[in-house]
């Protein structure tokens, strides 16, 4: 269809350079039809919709001195939980030009992409029903696509089959793990100005990035910055060699761009690759294209016309007018292809009419349709449009004519010769419209006479009524139902039988009810305040075609809505819409007595309860008979509109679960003998609250001194729970076993009568309460721990120490002799024994002691095995201090294990030390003893101290290196008697030929051991990261080690890292630094792929297979024809030899592709290739 806006055109074109063109109207901007009808004198303007316009691909540079300061904003992640997740849209500052489109948001993909679009889908990406699925085949859950691919447009889990049209940036696009929120926040964005231009720039910083090896053991860095004058730059620092897409790609999947120059080879798209981020990728849009003009007529160039528009053009029947437009770069040259488009003129044709049928009253006139034409008809001289088909139905004589014009050019029109139609009959003139009968005398029926409506003329015609395709049997007494509408059908003919005339008619019988009718509606419950026109219907005339108006004074009918609470009676007309037809009568309105509704004691206790699992109302019981107690039904509501509609009564009203807080319900009362209802809605409040907490301890614990048993109970509510306003509770106090307990017996509780297990009982409601216990406990009276202070040298003992002796936490006591008085002091020691007496009273429960007795008496010095001891250990950290446990040495001095031992760092024994100590005088230090053995007086010892120290090593290093194939031989020293090496052996020397860490334990003449830990490290030798294949190469990329690097290859040196055209099965590898320092070789199978067999059976070339595929695992292939039918497939690693047949039939020499998969055990990684096969058969 050519009738297109030509700025779709314009956007088709941009998108793939479709290099096509259209003629259109400047003023009207629409297409020209390929065929364009004119009148004479007509002329035309016309404009080819070319522009000059971009393709819409990149070109790719490398850049340097790109360095912009990360973005500050954190990317808008709605799930920050795992990974493969899209950001909510994010809006571009400018309208951004991108593969021919523009947009103004985009979506960030946490793999490393940017995505551009519009609609529900992209407005929801951010959900979890999209996945930013990774296809780097970087491990065995992914596959290695490159792009353009629709799969990365296949995102939404409901239907992974579905791409979705969203253009694409890929920035270092690869497997990125998030392990919890916060990495989610290294994902940043901003606007800046980058070169004088805005630009919108997103960061991923140092995010975790999987590597073929496994598992995200690896970061990477990215930017990319779009402008506003559409080019892209993107940077990538990553340090592995991890499998990643730097490129872009366009909505529909099917074009792309990758650095260098979007090369199949280039590592770019999804392959393994590292960057240090100096290096940046510059995306810049192609220069414009402009279009060129030439026109021509009837293949003649048309002198002077070279612009996009040509004016005032006048066509000749026949002429062909031709635009031809060619495409050209800024140099000149141009660019594919002319294009062009034209359009056939031709002069608009008179039409021609004939009669297609005639009859005595009635003809069909017609004219030849053609296409994209319009048709009028007219009598001549009348200029009502009869039809607009290309046929036209005539019953009056005159002349006709019918009008074309094209639908391209409404203003060009030909009119036809005028046709003259002729009708003569003898049948009368006949009205069709209906027939109408009122009757107001409640008939139920009526008859007619047919012919009062289609007279009988039988001179001249015969006339025949039927109902339905039935013959009426009596024309003249024609019966009908009163309120129906019968339709009859007439047919007449001349008495020649030359000529029928057949019509429909009508006939409507309304019979409405007698005059002065009186009228009684329903029942009220309440006086009406309005009564309507359709409320009488209903009642009294529901199956009547009528009118109704009230009247209030029995005149003047014109009202279709009354009052009656101020207008009873009324009176009512009744009348036909269609014809004049009526009746009057009056409408007389009654009511019910009114129903009571009282509202219930709003303080009834029972509305309250406590919140509970069996919590609820019996509404009934409660409220019903006060609320109403007739003949009544009672229903609660939860709205005022629910109880006067009486609608959404509350569930099980007579165990109603309110639920927590204020519930008020709305009552309704209905009269069950007249169905009417109260018209008050009383509420009642039912209130539920959670039960108050217990706050007091429970059990509540008071204490006596032992001797006393008379309690206090007496506790403040408020102290007892937290019940707040409207609760108001109540408590009584209860004896052990359940009695009721006065006023004074709280007051004055004696437990030795009633027990020492009281309790309160509190009373929220009636529904709930609590209960707390009383712990009534005695406290015990002070004594004393000793009764005999052994004296020494001394010859006064202070109060203090005396004290200290006689009872625990002496400071809580108050001391005094049998009177009351306080202690002396100091006691006088020096004529022994001495005896005291005292009594000690509790500062906290304030009990007494009975009457407690000590005696001073003199004591023997302790007994001890050796005042002197030695103590030697070795110090592990060189310093000549460690850590004497003093206690171990005990039994050096006695074997009574109550003697008491305190230890001093001087003689005085005015420093005290921990049992633990740690020499403060390196290598050697004496400490000091009291002992005290029970019942004897102290003795002083001493402990001389000595830390010896390990001796270290003067030969062992801490790292050593060593390359593939040598034998390292370390030395431990001289310097001590013994050795332990971690590899077992206990000789002075080792030979280790393997990296790893390392130990050798030393022990000197002191026996103080020290552990050396050494290092022997291969980063000294290359290392194969990555072996790379094609089908005439391998590529070695390796690591570590001075370079510039050797590569051996089955034992053949090189200095490239790519051997060409391999023609073993397998290589050895091995890698040689710029040191000579050699790494670990490994072995790999070269894979190699013929293109081309002769299956002809001649015993050469037979078949196709792939080399050593039998060596990987994991494989499949597949081979299809040019259509992409399948003719071969496998997964079978020993059955990848194909014969050149599918299904058991040789196939045809042709150009068939394949492709191969495979994972390779030795390099660990998914490899893939595609290419042609040439089979040459012998047909």
């Amino acid at each position: 269809m050519r009738k297109i806006y030509f700025l779709l055109f314009i956007f088709s074109f941009i998108l793939g350079f479709t290099q096509t063109v259209n003629l259109y109207n400047p003023a009207t901007n629409m297409s020209y039809p390929a065929q364009q009808y004119f009148c004479a004198g007509n002329t035309f303007n016309l404009k080819v919709d070319a522009v000059a316009t971009s393709t819409g691909d990149y070109s790719i540079s490398s850049v340097s001195g790109f360095n912009v300061p990360a973005a500050t904003i954190n990317l808008p992640f709605s799930n920050k939980v795992g990974n493969d997740h899209f950001s909510n849209p994010i809006a571009i500052p400018f309208s951004f030009d991108f593969y021919g489109k523009q947009y103004n948001r985009l979506v960030i993909g946490s793999n490393g992409r940017l995505l551009f679009g519009s609609g529900t889908d992209f407005d929801n990406l951010h959900t979890n029903r999209y996945v930013d699925k990774i296809h780097s085949g970087n491990d065995a859950t992914s596959t290695n696509i490159k792009i353009p691919n629709t799969a990365y447009n296949q995102i939404d889990s409901n239907d992974f089959t579905k791409a979705l049209n969203f253009a694409q940036i890929f920035f270092g696009y690869t497997d990125i793990g998030y392990y919890n929120t916060t990495h989610y926040n290294k994902l940043t964005y901003g606007t800046i100005t980058y070169n004088g231009k805005k630009g919108l720039l997103i960061n991923f910083d140092q995010v975790l990035e999987r590597t073929v090896l496994g598992g995200y053991s690896a970061t990477i860095t990215s930017q990319v910055l779009i402008l506003e004058d559409h080019k892209i730059f993107i940077k990538v620092t990553k340090n592995s060699t991890g499998k990643a897409i730097i490129g872009l790609q366009n909505e529909a999947g099917d074009h792309a761009k990758w650095p260098i120059n979007s090369e199949p080879t280039s590592i770019y798209n999804n392959g393994q690759w590292s960057s240090n981020g100096t290096q940046t990728w510059l995306f810049t849009p192609n220069q414009n294209l402009t279009p060129q003009f030439k026109w021509y007529r009837n293949g003649t160039l048309i002198t002077g016309a070279t612009a996009d528009t040509l004016s005032g053009f006048s066509p000749n029947d026949g002429d062909i007018l031709k635009v031809e437009v060619t495409y050209h770069d800024p140099s000149g040259v141009q660019i594919g292809s002319a294009v062009s488009d034209q359009i056939k003129f031709s002069e608009l044709p008179t039409p021609s009419v004939s009669i297609k049928s005639a009859a005595c009253s009635q003809s069909v006139l017609e004219t030849p349709l053609l296409s994209d034409m319009t048709y009028e008809w007219f009598q001549v001289g009348n200029p009502a449009v009869i039809s607009t088909t290309n046929q036209a139905a005539v019953s009056v004589t005159g002349s006709y004519f019918v009008r074309m014009r094209h639908t391209s050019n409404a203003a060009c029109f030909k009119d036809s010769a005028p046709i003259s139609v002729n009708f003569t009959n003898s049948f009368p003139p006949f009205n069709n419209s209906p027939k109408y009968i009122c009757k107001t005398d409640g008939s139920t029926s009526t008859t007619v006479n047919l012919y009062d409506y289609y007279p009988a003329n039988p001179s001249q015609y015969s006339v025949v009524f039927e109902e339905n395709g039935v013959n009426i049997p009596n024309y003249t007494s024609f019966p009908i139902a009163a309120n129906t509408t019968r339709t009859i059908t007439v047919m007449a003919q001349n008495t020649a039988g030359t000529c029928t005339f057949t019509d429909s008619f009508d006939i409507v019988f309304a019979s409405l009810p007698v005059n002065g009718t009186a009228y009684s509606p329903d029942k009220t419950c309440t006086v009406l305040t309005s009564y309507k026109a359709a409320d009488f219907k209903t009642k009294f005339t529901p199956s009547l075609n009528v009118n109704i108006l009230f009247s209030t004074d029995g005149i003047n009918y014109n009202l279709t809505e009354v009052n009656p609470s101020v207008n009873n009676p009324v009176y009512v007309k009744i009348q036909h819409p269609n014809f004049a037809c009526e009746t009057t009568g009056r409408v007389d309105f009654t009511t019910y007595p009114q129903v009571t509704a009282n509202t219930p004691n709003p303080n009834n206790p029972d509305l309250v309860q406590c919140a509970s699992s069996t919590q609820t109302y019996n509404l009934h019981a409660l409220f019903d008979n006060e609320v109403n107690p007739g003949n009544v039904t009672v229903t609660y509501h939860t709205t005022p509109a629910g109880a006067q509609a009486g609608d959404n009564s509350v569930p099980n009203s007579s165990a109603f679960r309110s639920g927590l807080g204020n519930t008020v319900l709305y009552i309704r009362v209905v009269d069950n003998a007249t169905g009417c209802a109260a018209q008050n809605f009383p509420t009642v409040t039912l209130v539920v609250y959670l039960k108050p907490r217990i706050v007091s301890p429970n059990p509540i614990i008071l204490k006596n001194c032992v001797g006393n048993s008379v309690f206090n109970l007496t506790q403040t509510v408020s102290n007892l729970t937290d019940a707040q306003p409207p609760v108001v509770p109540s408590i009584q106090y209860y004896s052990q076993n359940g009695t009721l307990l006065t006023t004074a017996q709280v007051a004055n509780y004696d437990s030795s009568v009633l027990g020492t297990r009281p309790y309160i009982k509190i009373t929220y409601n009636s529904t709930c309460d609590d209960v707390i216990n009383f712990d009534l406990q005695f406290n015990p009276k002070p004594a004393s721990q000793i009764s005999q202070i052994l004296i020494c040298n001394e010859v006064t003992y202070s109060l203090q120490n005396f004290q200290n002796a006689v009872i625990s936490n002496s400071s809580q006591y108050i001391f005094s002799d049998v009177s009351g008085n306080p202690l002396p002091a100091d006691f006088d020691v020096s004529v022994l024994p001495k005896t005291v007496q005292f009594l000690m009273k509790d500062k906290s429960t304030g009990c007494v002691s009975n009457v407690e007795t000590v005696t001073f008496t003199k004591g023997a010095a302790s007994v001890l095995l050796a005042n002197e001891a030695y103590y030697t250990l070795c110090d592990s950290d060189f310093d000549g201090k460690t850590s004497f446990d003093l206690n171990s040495r005990k039994t050096d001095f006695t074997n009574d294990p109550a003697a008491v031992f305190e230890y001093f760092k001087d003689l005085a024994l005015t420093q005290t030390i921990p049992p633990v100590y740690t020499n403060e005088t390196a290598f050697a230090q004496t400490v000091y003893l009291k002992i005290t053995r029970p019942g004897f007086c102290p003795a002083l010892a001493k402990i001389n101290l000595k830390a010896n120290t390990p001796t270290k090593s003067s030969t062992l290093l801490d790292k050593y290196f060593i390359c593939y194939g040598e034998t390292l031989n370390i030395d431990a020293g001289p310097e001590n008697v013994s050795r332990k090496w971690s590899t077992g052996e206990t000789s002075p020397t080792v030979n280790i030929s393997k990296e790893g860490n390392y130990s050798v334990e030393l022990t000197n003449s002191f026996g103080c051991t020290y552990t050396h830990q050494f290092i022997v490290s291969d980063e000294n030798q290359p290392k194969i990261e990555v072996v790379n294949q094609t089908n005439n190469s391998i590529e070695v990329i390796a690591n570590g080690g001075v370079k510039p690097y050797r590569y051996y290859f089955n034992g053949v040196a090189q200095s490239s890292n790519v051997l060409m055209n391999p023609t073993a099965a397998s290589y050895t590898i091995q890698v040689e630094s710029a040191t000579g320092c050699f790494g670990e070789p490994k072995t790999i199978y070269f894979i190699k792929i013929n293109n081309a067999f002769t299956p002809n059976s001649d015993g050469i070339n037979d078949f196709w297979s792939i080399e050593n595929l039998d060596k990987m695992e994991n494989i499949s292939v597949m081979i299809v024809d040019r259509y992409g039918n399948k003719v071969f497939e496998t997964q079978d690693k020993n059955k990848v030899s194909w014969d050149g047949t599918s299904g058991g039939h040789p196939l045809s020499t042709a150009s068939y592709w394949y492709t191969a998969s495979w994972f390779d055990p030795v390099t660990k990684k998914n490899e893939q290739r595609q290419g042609w096969i040439m089979l040459k058969n012998r047909n």
